[in-house]
């Protein structure tokens, strides 16, 4: 009886242990978001796994898979060892337009442009759950939600804050701003911040405008480390460099950059 008990217990826990789909043989993501959900849910130990992109948060220790450049740099072998396959990554018109030519992959677009972070995970949820069984992604969605709690508590409300992508080097800032999109998006709507006036997700500064804002306002170049897991925040008085696994990918990757400067401002 015992025995019986135990195989059925068993039995239970692996069928509602997180995995990918029995249909589905084999994985590879390009899409940042995806890879962050994929590593929550402890699948990039997953064999079906098996590959995901260079510029991912994902130590080279911590994954057997192979690490992928971005889209548009996979040569055409490489794409064609992917068929059989499905391949998540993040909206482009040129892979589109690259991976419609094979037929043999199941290529998903993953499109979160303006998106804030809730947003990003209901899409998440979307995208992901076709390929998952036992998977609890409500978990993640409860966790990211007590994570941007705790980023209204660290935020300096009513400060200005300029979020460039890129790293502010010698002086320049880098081309483009960060307002209407992620986790900026967010802020912004919470009203725990102020920053480029401009309804774009990406906006080209004006040196006009950045004139006229206030002198206290803080300037944060951003950089993704990806795979090398780097972390680093220098400080020169208002401007600021972070670098930061995952900062510049929608979701969860953003709020922890984000919380990780406001902790160290």
């Amino acid at each position: 009886m015992l025995v019986l008990l135990a195989s059925i217990f068993l039995h239970i826990s692996t069928a509602i242990s997180c995995d990918f789909s029995s249909e589905v043989k084999s994985v590879y993501s390009l899409s940042g978001p995806v890879t962050l959900i994929l590593k929550d849910l402890g699948l990039i130990k997953s064999k079906k796994l098996k590959g995901v992109s260079i510029f991912h948060p994902v130590a080279k220790k911590d994954f057997q898979g192979i690490f992928l450049p971005g889209g548009v740099f996979l040569s055409h072998e490489t794409i064609k060892g992917l068929a059989g396959s499905v391949l998540f990554y993040d909206e482009s018109r040129e892979l589109n337009r690259i991976f419609s030519r094979y037929e043999g992959i199941r290529a998903v677009e993953i499109k979160t442009r303006s998106l804030t972070p809730m947003e990003v995970m209901k899409v998440m949820e979307k995208q992901l759950n076709p390929y998952l069984v036992g998977c609890n992604l409500e978990k993640i969605t409860h966790h990211l939600n007590m994570r941007l709690e705790e980023l209204k508590k660290l935020a300096r409300k009513d400060s200005t804050f300029l979020f460039f992508l890129g790293l502010i080097q010698n002086n320049k800032y880098p081309e483009l701003v960060i307002v209407q999109d992620g986790i900026v998006k967010w802020m912004i709507q919470e009203k725990l911040i102020k920053t480029y006036p401009s309804e774009l997700a990406y906006v080209n500064w004006s040196a006009r405008i950045l004139n006229n804002l206030p002198k206290d306002t803080y300037k944060v170049g951003l950089r993704d480390s990806g795979s090398s897991m780097e972390t680093e925040l220098k400080k020169d008085n208002h401007t600021i460099n972070l670098t930061y696994p995952g900062a510049l990918i929608p979701g969860g990757g953003q709020v922890e950059a984000m919380i990780y400067l406001f902790k160290n401002l």
